[in-house]
């Protein structure tokens, strides 16, 4: 090559050179402004800012067009958001572009099902229920079985369940029994009726309202008939990805054999937050007002009228997919007409429970002490219980909609006065249906 040519070359090289370093300079920007966008927009649906996610996702977007991973979390952020319309249609173009990717098929399969295409959703679930992904494969076998959280929970849900109970030693009250010394037992038959409506049903925050009848006949002890209506107010909010607060308001109405035995208005704030994904850790505290009234048989119960409030923490952990232990602290202080009846408590409480195939293993142990203020009259001082507490109860399956649990509930009384001694067995055997 002459002189006149690498002159000439050089020259082209030189004049090209700032535009293709240009270039490259404009694409890793290009490249690093997308993964900013990305990353923003993600984040912002950890936090439930859908809104502001899917402008960040828009504009990676607008940088990387028909990109697999901002066409995902552009759906998901939608979806979140309540635009089930334009989440199917981005997700359903995620599931197409890459076929294989089986948390956009999973997220189809929701969408489709909140859109009312509940044959088109099962045929995308399926799919992801036969991949290879050990996480989403499970939450796709759940929604199939009705049972996943991805299942669109029902808006109403109600529960008949009845049973027979065998009681040792019937008493009004667990901490207040009424018949000194004697010990009463009887069999009585119990049922009960649970509902509940979510009027409230947003991807941060929940709301329902519920009602329960409670009802007991016993064989001889009439006197202690129970009849009871609760009825429920309650709500979830989350307030980031591993923390929520709950509230939930209960009004009691409890009568004895038809007269009415007491009234109460009960709060529970609770706190929730998942240190680790498996364990939970709550912080609840109750604040119960009780207004009781005399009955025919149990007389000087307005000595009892007053308000008890507590707190404590609990911790769960779970040791497998289907074993779980928990321990609780609560501390509580009852304030009642008669300092006789006020007192303080500490509880503390531990559970196991365990799945093995179609049975559900229960078990529970527990310590409650409390002193009272006030002396008892014609005691000799004030009064101090301890109350141990142990139950174990086994349920089964009998069908999808159909349980049987047999349960058992010992409990002793340690009291510094002889007439608070007493210890108790509640034997029961019931059927849960689930409408």
């Amino acid at each position: 090559m002459d002189t006149t040519k690498k002159t000439f070359l050089c020259i082209i090289v030189l004049l090209l050179l700032p535009v293709i370093l240009n270039a490259q300079e404009s694409q890793e920007s290009k490249e690093k402004d997308y993964e900013i966008a990305l990353t923003k927009g993600q984040y912002e649906i950890e936090l439930g800012n859908y809104n502001a996610a899917i402008q960040y996702i828009t504009q990676a977007l607008t940088l990387k067009p028909r990109d697999q991973a901002a066409n995902l979390s552009l759906g998901i952020a939608y979806s979140r958001s309540g635009d089930n319309g334009r989440a199917r249609d981005v997700l359903q173009q995620a599931a197409n572009d890459n076929p294989g990717d089986t948390r956009a098929q999973y997220e189809l399969a929701l969408v489709l099902g909140k859109l009312g295409q509940a044959e088109e959703s099962k045929r995308v679930m399926a799919a992801v229920a036969r991949s290879n992904d050990p996480e989403l494969s499970g939450a796709a076998r759940g929604f199939l079985e009705g049972t996943g959280a991805g299942a669109g929970e029902k808006k109403f849900i109600a529960k008949l369940a009845g049973g027979l109970q065998y009681d040792s030693n019937v008493i009004l009250e667990q901490d207040s029994p009424t018949t000194s010394g004697v010990k009463n037992s009887d069999w009585r038959w119990v049922w009960a009726v649970n509902g509940s409506y979510a009027f409230l049903d947003t991807n941060r925050a929940n709301a329902e309202v519920g009602y329960q009848f409670y009802k007991s006949i016993h064989d001889e002890l009439k006197d202690y008939n129970v009849q009871q209506h609760i009825g429920r107010l309650a709500g979830k909010y989350a307030l980031s990805k591993t923390m929520s607060a709950d509230m939930e308001y209960d009004l009691i109405y409890t009568s004895l054999r038809g007269d009415h035995y007491s009234t109460a208005h009960r709060f529970m704030p609770r706190l929730s937050t998942n240190l680790t994904p498996e364990s939970l850790t709550e912080l609840h505290a109750t604040y119960e007002a009780k207004r009781f009234f005399t009955t025919p048989v149990f007389t000087g119960l307005t000595e009892k009228n007053g308000s008890n409030t507590s707190a404590g923490v609990s911790h769960t952990v779970m040791l497998s997919k289907t074993a779980a232990i928990s321990v609780d602290y609560t501390y509580d202080k009852d304030s009642a007409t008669a300092s006789s009846w006020s007192y303080t408590g500490n509880k503390g409480t531990m559970n196991a429970l365990s799945e093995l195939g179609h049975y559900r293993i229960m078990l529970s142990a527990s310590y409650y002490d409390r002193k009272y203020q006030g002396l008892i009259p014609g005691a000799p001082e004030t009064r101090h219980d301890g109350a141990q507490e142990y139950s174990a109860c086994v349920t089964r399956k009998a069908g999808k909609d159909l349980s049987v649990t047999l349960s058992e509930t010992y409990t002793r009384n340690d009291s510094n006065l002889e007439i608070y001694q007493y210890t108790r067995s509640i034997t029961g055997l019931t059927l849960e249906l689930s409408l």
